[in-house]
């Protein structure tokens, strides 16, 4: 009676955890209403994305997922990729905390006396986008937990910073754009411990110390988001996602091959923001806030790096199975298993 018993109290709990998720499938919640988490320990976490809200569905059934581990060994060289192509100029921004992730919000609006930053030339070419957000996502200084969302053979890094612009010439606004094919352009740039922080990144880690709790905002000025792309022209380039709810594919995604620098002290700066709106005798830090990584699902991972100056029948094929991704540091790194 005791087994029996113990069945019935398994598919009881089952049965109403299942008609708890229907429900919250059934309202209409938003990313704003919905409390959504990257704590994977949590109900919000990654894993019910797509169960707590309809409009977030492809969090779990969709293919075109983002971020993912990027082989080196399987990307195909393209000719035709051009340069990256991002105006430089200083602009206004909003950064803020929003529980889960420090955002830059762009003012783009006509009232703006500063000009637009758009991408004139990229992957997702004829298209022009222009930059609206800029997220961060960090690891831990202390637990020495990476951040990155992306993977490079398996490695994580500290952190990534991703920029993400909209499609001008379909599109009248970045809502829009979300839901919309072609919508998004997402450019990521790996973040990299080192001796002294990108010039720019230096500036918004001094600000972040602004936005310790959820809610707070600080004003940008004179912000200049081309300093944070790395010196290097080569890039490796996929279909993908956005990495939070509701996970649209919409979004070509351009990963630098080199990174950008950030020390110590810096990353750590970051690590004192939280997802609490108060001061609490427990801190929730918001970091580590990366999305887990997704399936490549045979998708194509495109690459202008052309490794070797002699032709041969691999480098005609588009295959380059020595290609070696530069953001890897040539030492022992434990990888992703």
């Amino acid at each position: 009676m005791n087994v029996f018993k113990k069945r019935i109290d398994y598919y009881t709990i089952n049965a109403l955890f299942y008609c708890f998720i229907y429900l919250l499938c059934r309202a209409n919640f938003s990313t704003a209403d919905y409390p959504w988490t990257f704590d994977n320990d949590l109900f919000g976490g990654p894993d019910f994305w797509g169960l707590v809200n309809k409009h977030w569905k492809l969090c779990t059934s969709g293919q075109l997922q983002s971020p993912i581990n990027i082989d080196p060994t399987v990307l195909l060289y393209d000719s035709n990729l051009k340069p990256l192509q991002m105006e430089s100029g200083q602009i206004e921004g909003l950064l803020k905390n929003t529980g889960q992730l420090p955002v830059i919000n762009i003012n783009n609006s006509l009232a703006n006396s500063m000009k637009y930053i758009n991408i004139t030339q990229s992957p997702a070419s004829p298209y022009n986008y222009r930059l609206q957000k800029i997220i961060f996502h960090t690891g831990r200084i202390d637990t020495g937990e990476k951040g990155s969302e992306h993977t490079i053979d398996k490695i994580r890094y500290p952190a990534e910073v991703q920029m993400l612009a909209y499609n001008v010439d379909l599109y009248d606004n970045f809502t829009d754009a979300l839901t919309k094919p072609r919508g998004i352009l997402a450019i990521s740039v790996i973040v990299d411990i080192g001796k002294r922080t990108n010039s720019e990144l230096r500036k918004l880690s001094v600000a972040s110390q602004s936005i310790i709790y959820k809610g707070q905002s600080v004003k940008l000025r004179k912000l200049n988001p081309a300093e944070l792309l790395p010196k290097t022209l080569n890039f490796i380039t996929y279909e993908g996602s956005l990495t939070f709810p509701g996970c649209y594919e919409t979004a070509t995604w351009v990963v630098m091959n080199n990174p950008i620098y950030i020390t110590r002290e810096d990353l750590e700066i970051w690590n004192t923001i939280q997802q609490t709106e108060t001061k609490q005798a427990n801190p929730t830090f918001m970091s580590p806030n990366y999305r887990p990584l997704k399936p490549v699902n045979k998708r194509l991972l495109r690459t202008n790096i052309h490794i070797g100056g002699g032709e041969s029948n691999i480098c005609k094929e588009g295959a380059l199975p020595n290609l070696a991704y530069k953001v890897n540091p040539r030492r022992e790194v434990e990888k992703i298993t």
